[in-house]
């Protein structure tokens, strides 16, 4: 397992220069969200390269919080998958490794979660084979408890699972934290039909994301988590997705890490 870290939204600004710090922190990886790069195209292809050139291995999450790609809202909809598509394309410009991206939701109370799930399932079968013409490996990720959310569990993630026959480039990315949200335990991952491409990980304390691993009360086993893992033969990146500073929280890694 490769430890990484976010970008923390240091990129929207073109300061290139964060990836000399990540490097000087230890850092080799990087998950960089592609809402918080530059909107200007040849901007963020530069801090790509740049952070290429420089001996960093990249990872994109596709951007989310107002992107929607089930949304209810055609408009809406259409712009949050040709946000994902862009991502896609990003990766495939640059040779770069997965792109994490949120599934669809609910757009209001009065919606059918069945009618979100079936235009859902047909966007996600687009962005998949989108994904395959271009090369480029993708992940949808499982959410955290909250209103309008579908895709929860491995359960949920499996519906997914015919996307990926004869599709290498389609798998998940698995949110331990938001998964700890469902207070259902850790999941199965010998149950999980799809290949696990990507994984993020912070501490849930009091139902709040992206604590770092240090925190206290915490609901998630880290410790647990980094065993699963191990015993799932996952060899990919563990994205930090952590608040502050990350050095803290890429030592209690490491430390455990050591240890399988």
């Amino acid at each position: 397992m490769k430890i990484a870290r976010t970008d923390g939204g240091i990129f929207k600004n073109g300061i290139k220069g964060f990836t000399d710090e990540s490097l000087n922190c230890g850092f080799s990886y990087m998950e960089i969200a592609v809402s918080k790069l530059p909107e200007d195209e040849k901007e963020q292809d530069e801090i790509i390269t740049y952070a290429l050139s420089h001996g960093l291995t990249l990872n994109l999450h596709a951007p989310y919080g107002i992107n929607n790609i089930s949304s209810s809202d055609p408009d809406r909809r259409a712009s949050s998958i040709a946000n994902v598509k862009h991502s896609i394309d990003l990766a495939a410009r640059h040779g770069l490794g997965v792109v994490a991206f949120h599934p669809g939701r609910l757009s209001d109370d009065t919606e059918s979660p069945e009618e979100n799930w079936e235009r859902m399932m047909e966007i996600v079968s687009e962005i998949a084979q989108y994904a395959k013409e271009k090369k480029v490996f993708v992940a949808i990720e499982n959410m955290e408890l909250r209103p309008y959310e579908l895709v929860y569990t491995i359960d949920d993630l499996n519906r997914f699972a015919h996307l990926a026959e004869n599709n290498q480039y389609f798998g998940v990315t698995i949110d331990f934290a938001h998964y700890s949200s469902h207070g259902i335990g850790l999941p199965d991952l010998s149950k999980l039909k799809l290949p696990l491409f990507d994984v993020h990980l912070s501490q849930n304390v009091n139902q709040k994301m992206h604590c770092p691993l240090s925190s206290e009360n915490g609901s998630l086993d880290v410790a647990a988590v980094c065993r699963l893992l191990f015993e799932h033969g996952y060899d990919g990146l563990v994205v930090l997705e952590v608040s502050g500073d990350p050095l803290e929280s890429k030592k209690i890694l490491e430390e455990i890490l050591e240890t399988l």
